[in-house]
């Protein structure tokens, strides 16, 4: 279609048609081009009919008519032919239609692509002078596109680039100028800049040379162009090419050039005889200048036959001063000179011998090394070796890292200073062998130059034609040669004649022809160079004519350099001239020089001077200084010159800091006389030179890119960085670092290019100073980091880059090993432990270590780290708790640890391990369940046991008390219990069961262990129910009977009796059981007492060799134990003594079994034993055995030291607790044991040691200890003295180094900081806060007593407020124009400090926020001036106004002076010198710190206990005094509350007298308007309900005329009379009954007509509906309009159609209507003064519930003051709080709003029916004015419309109608009354309906939320002053603003907002017929009615 309508449109153009024929494309009539400001740019794609233009802000195309157009053939009239009719489109949309020869057509920004687009415009034209299809031609394509470029390499595709490599460097470009010049650019590089002009592209490269196939096919349609580069340095070179001109496009790479191997030649021998044909050959290298270097090989034996290649750097020479051969019997092989750049060479020089398959190698005076090369041993070998270093590299049986073609070759290769040798001996048949040998040069010792580089440096100079002479000298330069080069040289000097072609005189010269002194051929001063360092030579000319003679002088350098220079000798003969005076500058348009101040420059005049004769030359530089450039200088007044060289010279030297900052003019003047003539010739030049602060000059040493070690220590020197300016003021310096160079472009940090772990942006750790210092294995290895160093001073910046390439540093070791459970298979019901240090790791290097456990799989199985283990995941150690494989899942696990340093290092170590599955569970039972106890035996069997390890053992425990009341947290299940049976046997013997727990039902818990050989078990729990025994029982007799069988059975020594012991242990068990259940009852007549030692004794006779056996004696202890208090001291000392006997012996079964759980289930029962004989020792003071305590806590370490073998270090922590103390144990290597306090805001009784640091400390990084902390309620040394004054728990602690092989060395740390929690000591009490008298700040204060020998005392404040006290002491209790003695301040975030130099609190060792020190020299003093022993001193606080009234609640106070008790054994006494108060003590806890020098000792050398213990006590505390009331304020009485409320019940009267006067009113009888005129043979009835708008001013009070227009016809315009009620008022809705004449159908629209009787011409009318009363159908309409008289149309009416009910409503209409209607319903406020009252929620409850709101949220309002009357508000901040809490207090009460409207709006009953009347008699003042004059009504309409009615049954229709409706109409002949009952209001579905007693609780919420909010806001505010009753004032205005004008009103808009979403109808908006029902009677059925 769219090519139809281009064809149609191109005919519309041409002038006539043609006929049919074939279609031939002609050319294109017009040439169109859109010139850039440098020319038309070009692709490859272009052609005639393809143009490109260049994208800019605006694209002007130009079209002119193309060549062969025809339009030099004019027409029939002599005019030239009609243009062509073209059509432009852009991107195939039309943009112009032109029919002109020339123009030109301007895309704007609109029209023209978006920039980075391609857009496509098209020209069709058609000839207007020719018939179609002829006048076709072809289109013109125009495409607008950006310039594109890529960068990239061509070669080498490696990306490893070596010094001097040809690196082949391509872009590509979309478009092309004849004016764009493409510039290269790379420092360091060869070349290192260039110029390329777009035109020098080249042809297409092939595919396979781009890196990538994305950049070949972009590049396949552009522009190729391609360099070569070389760069002579290592490190990062940046190539850059950019446009000269537009656009200004630039793009760069980044190319890393790596030091390598340069090739400098390869020699290669003839097959040589290995017996008979020796190899010797000598080299050397030597320096001949600075940049060249020599090299020479000489054959010394003759061999001959050599086959040499040099590279392309080197030059062949015989040099010039060495004989070549210099014998008969030597050979030169190469002989060569190369350039270099870097440092200065020495003289090298060595040897080389082959001699029966011996290689001697001789380099200088180093020792010779000689190299086997067995050629009949071994088929290949490899030798690396340099000399100094030995060899450390030898390969052989064919491992050659080199290609050879014969298996029998070996290869030689090493180093010497700058040169490397690779040699290469093949031997075949063993008899013959062919030597080859390549030389290369180590780059980084000597860069080789290219001969590119190297142009040759020579001057030309044409001396003129001497006086009166005939010939002249054409002299020449070139720089001094070495000796060994000046051969080289070839001159050759050709003269011409007239002709070019004649030859004149031709001379050839050499080196050695050089003239001395040839400078005085020609004027020193025009030599550019220095003439010392060249030779020169002269030719001598002979002048045949005045007329210079053209010669051409050819230099050449042996055979490989030649450069040809034509020099015209200058033979003329004139008089004295100066062709030339000029002052050089870089641009010769500038007239102004920028120099720098600290800078040396010089200014050079150009002077030439053409003059056959002598001259004498006169310069003179003078200096101005000068304003600017238009301003011409005082010329009076010179700058002193004294500093600068050469005034009088062509060439000035200007030395640093000669000129100040400033613009000056300087001059130069040459005066020019020949010799023997008075003439002189002048010339003149003159420049102004900017003089400017010179830039900073930051360097870092050491070069732009380094390489460092990883394990060395280097440094970031930048301390030559300097202002050359000046030396004065100081420069800053800032170091950065990142990874990622691009980020200093942008100076935006990544956290991800970070290089260290402390960096938090782009600046270094520590970016100040000149030198950074970075300590080893700082900054992880293989990795470059740019490091940039910004130095400044003032405005002026500068900085310096360094790239420093960091090695890589050695790997990590990781040391796994098994430390517990290391068996063949993992056993699961024991702990697996692990260590996997990494050996090689340093603390600097932070190693983090990550444990996975996987499958035999290699599957990571997920596993809960927490819960299983007791180190994590995360730790260089690992312990697994038991039974955690208890239920494997696969056969066998590896457990992986991988290790990961900061510095990027990693290592990983795989575990595997086969778990030992326990026994297959079956099933136990105890018969029988129910028992008595020591009347019934029980038995237990079990079945269904089996596994592949036997035999099994079956092992039966019945369960303790112990568990319950001994914790250890490191044990999983403690089964601890007295074991009733072990043995292979899975039944039991009969056996008697102790008694239950009575609290349980008698139930007793017993564990059967099944165990496998390798100790691994099943566990099965059972319950029996064990009741006391009968009382018919013998206990007595019992108990005898098993004290005797446990005699008999222990006395059984041999092993195979052990079960005999275990069952003696048991039997004892049940008699100590026994004892226990009658505790109060002797047997057999002996007290308890007795029969306890008796079991004790008993016990003891048990021997003990294994941990079941101490079991059993451990069980038989705490059980008897547990009734301490029956026991005497004798039973305790032998129960201890026992005890101490089971701990040495568990602790020697745990070094050799290494088990830990079994080990520390056993502890749980010892502990419980020593936690029931100690507080035995407690309970009897006086008796108390101080040997026996010691005993006790001897055993304790012995406890402790059996779980410190069963940690491993890192673990958490293991608590121990029973009943009256706790014992925490702690393992840790020395690197983690923190030298500080961590967060102690948690601590209560806490320990934190210090080592000793250094190397005499004996403590290295690995060094692990363990660390116990006692902790007793109760101190345990009551005999002691102190113990009444004892305010904090008492707390032990023990410090040992773990050694290798286990054993545990106490130590005693440098320094311990110990916290104890705080039991008591400190007097407490709130103090009164309130203003003071002048209520100028808030005060209050406290005084206590004091005497002569007070201390230090101490007391904090307390409070939740962030202000500073000023604490003020005074000396008494009168503070009436009393001074204060001393004064602090008392800050929260810092510690107190005096406030006046006489206060000095050095003594005082307690710091800290809000706490205060009253030092003992203060006290001291106050109590001595006073003269008396005691004296009050009282203590005020005081600071800014917070508080309005007096509080008690705001401020505690708390008083303590303490001291550190320290026990050093429990046979010393507490002393209180060894430790002191630390400064963190506060109220809660104790800070001590004990400080000791002891070595360590071992553990002979130690007391018994080494358990060191400390507590604190208190110092006598004063009694208090309150100040309160003598210091604070009275505050009076305010009523400004009880104002507000009585104003506000004021208002609310009088406003309830209008609500009440205007409901009545709208409950009275309402009108619906009857229109006067309507008749009663009328057929149509139709109630018409219109709707005023609600903005201001929408109502009127003109005559308003209504015309229906239905289906079938339109009636008359009718007047809408109805006075005199109101109507079309703002918001009203105004109901009509218009009748009709005849049946209008279906209304399709109404018109509105408005008469100009009125005040108010304007009418909003909103919306209107039409219902008709016969069918009760109704319309819908939405007018939305204005409506107003126009005085030039007063006929001028409106139409209205019906709105489809299908058709979405406008979003924006439908909102304001919703939202209307919520403000008159829904608005609290709002809706009491609405014009209308909709629905059944009258005013006056509208008003009483507002009333309700304001009393609540004034209420809420004053108590948001009173619970914030504590708070700190400074004076500028509190209205502003105010204004936030009157904020807050409105949204916390609008649930209370928003449920009593609910329960009033949805509660009401439906109205009574209102009556409508029509009025009986119409007084005519009215009616007549609703007339229209006869004219208007004939203008308008005076009939209504008919349609035809065809239809017979339409006529029937209509008929019956009319007659039904005149049977039940409402008028009468008479026009008599007649009455509508309507419902006015019917509750929508869509509402809820309450029930109807909500409405009185609604009245009663009112009520008493009114009442109540009276009461407690006057109640409150009487005890406010005035201030906080202004602020509670404006807090609650601000939420009555809030409620009214900001939340009812956003609520109405918000719902409004959110119902607009979906597509609303005309049904969704309120209307009357949805709320109305409307029923019509006739007058006389409505009297019969009544």
């Amino acid at each position: 279609m769219a090519a139809l309508l281009l064809l149609l449109q191109l005919l519309a153009c041409c002038r006539r048609g043609s006929a049919a024929s074939p279609v031939r494309l002609q050319p294109s009539p017009l040439r169109v081009s859109c010139p850039d400001p440098h020319g038309q740019v070009f692709q490859r794609q272009d052609n005639e009919h393809r143009v490109s233009c260049l994208w800019n802000s605006t694209v002007t195309l130009h079209y002119q008519p193309a060549s062969g157009a025809g339009l030099e053939v004019e027409g029939e009239e002599g005019q030239p032919p009609s243009p062509p009719c073209c059509l432009w489109y852009l991107n195939s949309a039309s943009l112009r239609n032109i029919s002109r020869w020339s123009g030109q057509v301007v895309l704007q920004t609109g029209e023209a692509p978006s920039p980075g687009a391609s857009s496509l415009l098209t020209v069709q034209c058609s000839s207007a002078s020719c018939a179609a299809p002829e006048c076709f031609h072809h289109n013109v394509s125009v495409e607008i596109v950006e310039q594109d470029m890529r960068l990239f390499v061509l070669w080498p595709q490696t990306h490893v680039i070596q010094v001097w490599q040809p690196v082949e460097l391509g872009w590509c470009a979309r478009l092309k100028n004849a004016g764009w010049q493409y510039r290269f650019s790379s420092r360091g590089g060869a070349p290192s800049t260039l110029l390329l002009p777009s035109s020098e592209h080249q042809d297409t490269t092939s595919p396979t040379v781009y890196p990538t196939v994305e950049l070949q096919q972009t590049c396949a349609t552009y522009y190729i162009y391609r360099l070569t580069v070389r760069y002579r340095h290592p490190g990062i070179n940046v190539a850059l090419v950019n446009i000269e001109q537009m656009p200004h496009i630039s793009f760069n790479l980044s190319l890393k050039v790596e030091p390598d191997l340069v090739h400098v030649l390869s020699i290669s021998s003839k097959l040589l005889s290995v017996p008979q044909q020796p190899l010797s050959l000598s080299w050397w290298l030597q320096p001949l200048t600075l940049s060249t270097l020599a090299y020479r090989l000489v054959d010394t034996q003759a061999v001959g036959g050599w086959l040499c290649s040099y590279s392309s750097f080197t030059l062949s020479s015989n040099f010039c001063v060495i004989s070549t051969p210099q014998s008969l019997n030597e050979i030169v092989v190469a002989s060569v000179y190369f350039h270099v750049g870097g440092e200065r060479f020495e003289k090298l020089m060595g040897k080389l011998h082959l001699l029966n398959g011996t290689l001697s190698l001789t380099a200088g005076k180093e020792t010779p090394i000689h190299v086997s090369l067995c050629p009949g041993k071994s088929n290949s070998s490899t030798y690396i070796f340099r000399y100094n270093q030995g060899t450390f590299y030898t390969s052989k049986d064919s491992n050659s890292t080199f290609s050879t073609d014969c298996p029998n070759t070996h290869t030689v290769f090493y180093q010497y200073k700058e040169l490397s040798y690779l040699l290469s001996i093949e031997f075949l048949a063993l008899q013959w062998y062919k030597f080859k040998m390549y030389l290369y040069m180590n780059q980084k010792r000597a860069l080789i130059r290219s001969l590119a580089e190297r142009d040759l440096d020579v001057h030309v100079f044409s001396s003129g034609r001497p006086f009166l002479q005939n010939f002249s000298y054409l002299v020449w330069f070139i720089p001094t040669q070495h000796p060994m080069l000046q051969c080289e040289w070839t001159f050759h000097l050709q003269l011409f004649g007239t002709k070019k072609d004649h030859i004149v005189q031709s001379s050839t010269y050499t080196y050695s022809d050089h003239v001395k002194n040839a400078t005085r051929f020609v004027r020193r001063s025009a030599l550019p160079f220095d003439a010392e360092q060249y030779t020169g030579f002269v030719a001598k000319v002979n002048c045949t004519s005045s007329a210079p003679t053209p010669a051409l002088l050819s230099v050449r350098v042996n055979n490989h350099t030649e450069k040809t220079i034509e020099a015209p000798v200058v033979c003329e003969k004139k008089e004295c001239w100066i062709s030339r005076c000029w002052i050089q500058r870089p641009d010769p348009k500038s007239i102004i020089l920028y120099k720098k101040r600290a800078l040396e420059f010089f200014l050079f005049v150009k002077l030439n001077i053409e003059c056959h004769i002598g001259i004498s030359i006169k310069s003179l530089w003078q200096v101005y200084p000068a304003k600017d450039t238009k301003t011409e200088p005082d010329w009076s007044k010179p700058v002193n010159t004294s500093r600068m060289f050469g005034i009088k010279m062509i060439h000035l030297t200007i030395p640093a800091n000669t000129l100040d900052y400033g613009l000056y003019l300087f001059t130069y003047t040459a005066e020019v006389i020949p010799i023997k003539t008075s003439t002189v010739l002048k010339a003149y030049d003159m420049i102004y030179v900017q003089i400017e602060r010179a830039d900073l000059l930051a360097n870092i040493s050491g070069g732009s890119v380094r390489t460092v070690g990883f394990s060395e220590s280097w440094t970031l020197d930048g301390s030559e960085s300097s202002d050359p300016d000046s030396q004065e003021g100081p420069l800053t310096f800032t170091w950065y670092c990142t990874k990622d160079s691009a980020e200093y472009q942008t100076m935006k940090f990544n956290m991800k290019n970070r290089c260290h772990p402390f960096q938090k942006d782009l600046r270094w750790i520590t970016p100040s100073g000149p030198i950074q210092k970075i300590p080893p294995e700082s900054l992880p290895g293989s990795t470059l980091y740019y490091f940039r160093l910004v130095i400044q001073k003032g405005i002026r910046k500068a900085y310096a880059d360094q790239i420093v390439e960091v090695d890589p540093g050695p790997p990590l070791i990781l040391d796994v090993k098994c430390l517990e459970n290391c068996g063949r298979s993992l056993i699961p019901t024991e702990r697996y432990a692990l260590s996997g240090k990494c050996s090689n790791c340093k603390l600097s290097n932070r190693p983090l270590y990550y444990w996975s456990l996987f499958s035999d799989t290699s599957k990571e199985i997920p596993f809960d780290w927490a819960s299983k283990t007791s180190t994590g995941r995360s730790g260089a150690y690992m312990s697994i708790h038991a039974l955690t494989f208890t239920k494997p899942a696969y056969q066998s696990y590896v457990l992986h640890l991988s290790v990961t340093t900061w510095d990027g290092r990693s290592s990983s170590f795989k575990t595997p391990f086969s778990v030992n599955t326990p026994p297959r569970a079956g099933r136990c039972n105890i018969k029988p369940r129910y028992g008595i106890a020591f009347l019934t035996k029980f038995v237990v069997k079990c079945r269904g046991f089996s596994d592949s390890h036997l035999p099994l053992t079956y092992k039966v425990i019945v369960a303790s008390k112990v568990p319950q009341t001994t914790t250890v947290t490191s044990v999983v299940e403690n089964t601890f219990g007295t074991i009733l049976y072990f043995g292979s046997e899975p039944r039991t013997p009969p056996s008697f069961l102790p008694v239950g727990v009575p609290s349980r039902w008698y139930s007793l818990t017993l564990y059967v262990q099944v165990r496998d050989s390798f100790g691994a078990f099943t566990q099965v729990n059972l319950r029996a129910h064990v009741s006391s025994p009968l009382k018919t029982q013998s206990l007595s007799a019992v108990f005898r009977q098993l004290l005797a069988s446990a005699s008999r059975l222990s006395m059984s020594a041999s092993t195979q009796q052990t079960g005999d012991r275990l069952r003696a242990g048991y039997l004892v068990y049940l008699a100590a059981s026994l004892l226990n259940y009658i505790k109060n009852t002797p047997i057999g007549q002996l007290p308890q007492a007795r029969l306890r030692e008796t079991v004790v004794k008993t016990a003891l006779n048990i021997s003990v060799n294994s941990i079941m056996e101490v079991n059993q004696v451990v069980a038989v202890l705490s059980e008897v134990t547990e009734a301490v208090e029956k026991m005497n001291v004798r039973s305790q000392d032998l129960a201890i003594g026992k005890l101490t006997e089971v701990t040495g012996i568990l602790k020697r079964q745990r070094s050799q079994i290494h088990w830990s759980e079994e080990a520390e289930i056993q502890t749980s029962g010892i502990l419980r034993c020593l936690s029931n004989v100690l507080r035995a020792d407690l309970l009897r003071l006086k008796n108390v055995s101080a040997n026996g305590i010691q005993r006790v806590f001897s055993i304790m370490e012995g406890v402790t030291d059996i779980v410190f073998w069963g940690k491993v270090p890192e673990e958490i922590e293991t608590l121990i607790e029973t009943g009256h103390w706790n014992i925490t144990l702690k393992k840790n290597e020395a690197w983690k044991m923190t030298d500080y306090l961590l967060d102690t805001s948690t601590c209560h009784n806490c320990f934190y040691p210090t080592l000793r640091k250094g190397n005499g400390s004996g403590v290295t990084p690995d060094t692990v200890f363990s660390t116990a902390i006692f902790e007793f309620d109760e101190s345990p040394f009551p005999w002691l003295g102190h113990t009444s004054d004892i305010i904090s728990m008492v707390i032990g602690f023990k410090m040992a180094e773990t050694k290798a092989n286990g054993d545990l060395v106490p130590i005693m740390p440098e320094r311990a900081d110990l916290f104890l929690a705080r039991k008591g000591g400190v007097v407490t009490f709130h103090l009164v806060m309130g203003p003071d008298k002048t209520e100028a700040y808030t005060t209050g204060g406290f005084s206590f007593e004091i005497s002569k020998t007070a201390t230090n005392i101490y007391f904090q404040i307390m409070t939740k407020l962030k202000v500073t006290f000023k604490v003020l002491i005074f000396s008494g209790t009168n503070l009436t124009h009393a001074q204060p003695v001393a004064s602090f301040a008392a800050f929260h975030n810092k510690p107190t400090a005096a406030s006046g130099n006489e206060t000095t609190t050095a003594d005082c060792s307690i710091t800290g926020p809000y706490i205060v020190c009253l030092p003992e020299s203060l006290l001291t003093s106050i109590v001595q001036k006073s003269g008396i022993d005691t004296q009050n001193i009282s203590v005020v606080l005081e600071t800014h106004y917070i508080l309005r009234y007096p509080n008690r609640k705001v401020v505690s106070i708390y008083i303590f002076n303490d001291q550190c008790l320290f026990l050093n054994g429990i046979g010393s006494q507490w002393s209180k010198d060894t430790c002191v108060m630390g400064p963190l003590t506060d109220w809660e806890k104790v800070h001590c710190i004990c400080v000791s020098m002891r070595n360590r000792r071992s553990l002979s050398a130690l007391p018994a206990s080494n358990i060191k213990f400390l507590a604190a006590k208190v110092v006598v505390l004063p009694n208090t005094v309150d100040l309160g009331r003598n210091l604070i304020a009275d505050i009076p009485k305010n009523p400004l509350t009880l104002i507000t409320v009585l104003s506000i019940f004021a208002i609310y009267l009088l406003l309830c007298c209008w609500a009440i006067r205007r409901d009545r009113v709208e409950r009275e009888i309402k009108y619906i308007i009857v229109l006067p005129d309507n008749e009663a043979s009328d057929e149509g009835s139709f109630l018409v309900t219109l709707y005023t708008g609600s903005r201001w001013n929408a109502g009127t009070k003109v005559e308003v005329f209504l015309q229906l227009i239905g289906q079938y016809g339109r009636s008359k315009f009718r007047c809408l009379w109805h006075q005199p009620s109101p109507a079309f008022q703002r918001g009203s809705i105004d109901c009509f009954l218009i009748t009709t004449t005849r049946k209008l159908g279906d209304i399709r629209s109404f018109r509105i007509r408005l008469n100009n009787n009125g005040k108010s011409p304007t009418w909003f009318l909103s919306r209107a509906e039409v219902e008709d009363m016969s069918t009760r159908k109704a319309w819908f309409f939405l007018c939305r309009k204005w409506l107003f008289l126009d005085k030039n149309n007063p006929l001028r009416y409106w139409k209205f159609s019906v709105t489809d009910p299908q058709t979405p409503l406008p979003k924006f209409d439908y909102f304001l209507i919703n939202f209307n209607r919520r403000l008159t319903e829904y608005h609290l406020w709002l809706s009491i003064f609405a014009p209308v009252m909709a629905g059944a929620f009258t005013r006056f409850q509208r008003l009483s519930t507002f009333l309700a709101v304001i009393l609540f949220t004034l209420l809420v309002n004053i108590m948001f003051f009173n619970a914030e009357k504590d708070n700190e508000t400074p004076i500028y901040l509190r209205y502003l709080r105010s204004i936030t809490v009157g904020i807050e207090c409105a949204l916390l009460t609008l649930p209370v709003e928003m449920l009593i409207i609910a329960l009033f709006k949805y509660s009401q009953k439906d109205p009574p029916p209102v009556v409508t009347k029509m009025y009986p008699k119409v007084d005519s003042r009215y009616w007549n004015n609703c007339i229209i004059s006869e004219k208007d009504a004939n203008v308008i309409d005076t009939d209504e419309e008919k349609m035809t009615v065809n239809s017979p049954q339409m006529g029937r229709r209509s008929q019956k109608s009319s007659s039904s409706f005149m049977e039940g109409g409402i008028f009468s002949k008479g026009r008599r009354l007649s009455t509508t009952i309507r419902q006015l209001r019917k509750i929508p579905d869509t509402e809820p309906l309450l029930c109807w007693w909500c409405v009185p609780v609604a009245w009663g919420l009112v009520l008493s939320i009114t009442v109540l909010s009276s009461f407690f806001i006057v109640l409150y505010g009487l005890s406010y002053g005035y201030q906080t009753s202004q602020e509670w004032l404006i807090a609650s205005g601000t939420s009555f603003l809030q409620n009214v004008f900001f939340n009812s009103i956003l609520k109405s808009l918000l719902f409004s907002a959110i119902s607009t979403i979906r597509p609303k109808y005309s049904e969704d908006i309120r209307w009357v017929t949805q709320e109305k029902h409307v029923e019509i009677n006739s007058a006389e059925e409505t009297q019969r009615g009544t």
